[in-house]
C-alpha cells in the first residue's frame, strides 16, 4: 500500500535547506572577504537606517561569536539554517492540517506535497538575491505566527506565543510584525475572522497589542537607541524609481508569479481564516515595499510569499485535482 507524502517531504526539505544554508553561507563569505568588516556598523551602532534598525539577528549572531570564538559569518549562516528548518517544516505542518489537505486523497497528498517542495525551493532560490540576514529568521516568525493562528492551544500559551514573536520581530524588521498583523485585524472584522484559533474578540486584542510592540520597538529604535542613523544611501521614497525603472521589473514579475497566482484564484476557491489573514498582511506589504523599498530586491518579500506556500497548495489542489477533494468539503 503506498504511503503518505510526510516522511518523504521531510527528507527532501530537509536536503532543500541544507543546500540553501551551504550556498548561504558561501555568499556570506564572499561578502565577508570582499568587505571585512560588513556586519560591524550595525553591531557598533554605526550603520545608515534602515539596516541599523534590523539588529536583532546580527547582534544574536555576534553575541555567539563573541562566545563561541567562531567566525560572525558562521553564526549568521547558522542561524539561517535553523530558521529555514523552522519555516519550511512549520508551513508544512499547516499544511498538512489544512482541511483540503487531510480531505484529499493519497494522489491529492501527494500532488500538494511535491507543489509545496517546488514552491520552497522557487522562493529559497532567490535568497541570495540581494542577501540579507534578518530574511530567513522573519520568515519562520511569520510561519510560527500562521502556526498559531491555526492550531488551537490554551489561550493564554497562544497569547504570550503571538506577543514574544512580536518583541522579535520588532529587532528584525518591524514592519513585517506590523503588516502582519494588522491585516489580521482586518480579517477579524469580516465574518471569516471566526476562523482563527483564538476567539475574535482575543485575536482582536492580541494583534492590537502586537502591533503596539512592534511599533513601540520601531519608535525606540529610531528616536532613543539610534538617533545618529539617517537614510543616506538610500532614499525613504522609492515608487518613481520603482516605476521608472524597466530593470527592476525582471525579478519582481518573475518572483511574484505565484504569489499573483494565488491573489487572482483566492476568492474562487475555499481558504481558512489564517491563510486570508496571511495574504492581507502581504498585501499591505507589497504596499509599504513599492513605496519604500526597491522593487528589484525580491528577498524583501520572501518571507510573506513562503508563508504563503501552504495557502497557495490548498488552492492548486482544489484548481487542478477537483477529483481528489471530497464534494462536501468543496460545497461548504
Amino acid at each position: 500500500m503506498m504511503q503518505g507524502p510526510k516522511k518523504v517531504v521531510g527528507v527532501l526539505l530537509g536536503l532543500v535547506v541544507l543546500s540553501a544554508g551551504f550556498l548561504n553561507y558561501w555568499s556570506y563569505s564572499q561578502a565577508y572577504h570582499s568587505v571585512p568588516g560588513i556586519w560591524m556598523d550595525v553591531v557598533n551602532g554605526t550603520a545608515d537606517a534602515p539596516n541599523q534598525y534590523r539588529i536583532g539577528v546580527i547582534d544574536t549572531a555576534y553575541f555567539l561569536a563573541q562566545h563561541t570564538h567562531l567566525a560572525l559569518r558562521y553564526m549568521l549562516a547558522g542561524l539561517d539554517v535553523i530558521a529555514a528548518f523552522i519555516a519550511v517544516f512549520a508551513l508544512f505542518f499547516v499544511l498538512r492540517r489544512s482541511a483540503v489537505y487531510r480531505e484529499a486523497g493519497l494522489g491529492g497528498q501527494w500532488f500538494g506535497a511535491a507543489g509545496f517542495l517546488v514552491i520552497v525551493q522557487f522562493y529559497l532560490a532567490w535568497l541570495l538575491w540581494y542577501q540579507r540576514p534578518e530574511t530567513l529568521t522573519t520568515a519562520a516568525i511569520l510561519a510560527l505566527a500562521l502556526m498559531l493562528l491555526t492550531v488551537r492551544l490554551p489561550a493564554g500559551m497562544a497569547v504570550i506565543g503571538f506577543l514574544l514573536l512580536a518583541v522579535a520581530q520588532g529587532f528584525v524588521r518591524a514592519d513585517v510584525g506590523f503588516a502582519l498583523h494588522l491585516g489580521i485585524l482586518l480579517v477579524c472584522l469580516a465574518p471569516l475572522g471566526r476562523g482563527f484559533a483564538l476567539s475574535r474578540g482575543l485575536q482582536v486584542g492580541t494583534s492590537f497589542a502586537a502591533l503596539l510592540i512592534v511599533v513601540g520597538i520601531q519608535y525606540w529604535l529610531m528616536q532613543r537607541a539610534f538617533l545618529q542613523a539617517h537614510y543616506v544611501r538610500t532614499a525613504i521614497f522609492q515608487l518613481l524609481t520603482n516605476l521608472s525603472s524597466p530593470a527592476y521589473w525582471i525579478p519582481f514579475v518573475l518572483f511574484m508569479v505565484p504569489f499573483a497566482w494565488t491573489v487572482w484564484m483566492v476568492r474562487r476557491y475555499r481558504s481558512g481564516a489564517a491563510g486570508v489573514a496571511m495574504l492581507a498582511g502581504a498585501l499591505i506589504f507589497l504596499g509599504m515595499w513599492l513605496v519604500a523599498g526597491r522593487m528589484k530586491e525580491v528577498r524583501i518579500f520572501l518571507p510573506f510569499a513562503l508563508a504563503l506556500a501552504p495557502l497557495t497548495i490548498e488552492i492548486a489542489m482544489q484548481r487542478f485535482l477537483p477529483g481528489e477533494i471530497s464534494e462536501g468539503l468543496l460545497s461548504r
